[in-house]
This record gives structure tokens, sequence and C-alpha cells, in this order.
């Protein structure tokens, strides 16, 4: 049985912290509150005025007034991303839809749209892509065009999910073009 996700609602009126709280709670899901203030505690989504500054963690944005039908959806949504992991390597992985990936270890990476979508082609081959396929579906570009976009991207991708930033163990180049190593199937 997988662990109820936690939340981390933030907000820094006591009052509608609270209330917010217990409707989500009411909803079935597992919240801790707080004012923002010192170091939050962690967990799988937070419930914010504002994104977390370092942009690892899930996030729905809190708006007042609060309409708490549009809340509850959000939230189950953003759930829905997080646990919809179907690509597992290396001890991540990746919520494509999300752009984000999460290691076993709870360490959580934003990507930027090209890595995402690089990320999500690659884990869909079976083997290498090639680099004019990459360059085609990821950028729309056609085979007249000449641009290091590619290697600059895999180099920034190795840098956020290689354990040895020196080494490809999970992000191969091969003759053919390039391969992600693949783990398991969520």
């Amino acid at each position: 049985m997988k662990p109820t996700p936690l939340i981390l609602l933030i907000d820094d009126d006591a009052v509608a912290r609270d209330t917010l709280a217990e409707v989500l709670r009411n909803a079935g899901h597992a919240v801790t509150s707080t004012d923002g203030t010192g170091v939050l505690p962690p967990a799988d989504l937070v419930v914010a005025a504002t994104a977390p500054a370092d942009g690892s963690l899930a996030w729905v944005a809190l708006t007042k007034p609060v309409r708490v039908a549009p809340l509850l959806a959000a939230v189950t949504a953003a759930l829905a991303r997080r646990q919809a992991c179907r690509v597992r390597f290396g001890g991540w992985c990746l919520d494509g839809p999300g752009r984000v990936l999460v290691h076993q270890d709870g360490h959580r990476v934003r990507l930027t749209d090209k890595e995402a979508a690089i990320l999500s082609l690659l884990a869909r081959a079976d083997g290498a892509v090639d680099r004019q396929t990459l360059l085609t579906e990821v950028w729309g570009y056609g085979r007249s065009v000449t641009t290091h976009t590619l290697e600059t991207h895999i180099y920034r991708l190795r840098r956020k999910i290689e354990a040895d930033s020196d080494g490809a163990a999970l992000l191969l180049t091969e003759p053919g073009g390039y391969r992600l190593i693949r783990t398991e199937e969520a």
C-alpha cells in the first residue's frame, strides 16, 4: 500500500489556514500547515499563494477568495500527476506533464519543457534515438538546421540526473544517438 501523500498548506492567516486544512482533511488528504516562516517541513505537495522558492516541490496556487471545489480539484490533479510515474530510471521517477524528476530519496528536480520532452521521448524508445529525430520531435527542426542545442540539453540533463556528473550511466551517447537506461516500469 502506498503511503498517503502529505500536503503542506502555507498561509499567514491562522484562521484561513486552519479552515483550509480541515477542508483538505475532510476530503481525505493528509495535511500539515504553517505560516511559512522558518524551515518548511517535508511534503509531497505545497498549497500556497506563491511557489516554493527552490521550485522543486509540486505546487498548487492558493488564491483568495478561496473557492473550495476548484482548490480540491487542483489538489487532486496535482497528486494524480505526482503519483502517475510511468518512467523510472536510476532511482528517478519522471513526471513528464509536471516537468519534475523525483528521486527515490525524495529529492525533486524541476525540468524545462525541452528536458522533459527529451526524457519522455527517450523513455518511449526501444534503444537509441537518433539526433535528427530528437531535433524534429522536440524542437520541430528540419534536416537543414545546424545547431548544438540538443547536446547542450543532454549535458544539462546529465548534470541533473547522473550520480557522477563526469560520467554517463543513465543517459548514454551511442553511435545511433542517445539512449536512456530504464530500470523499471511503474
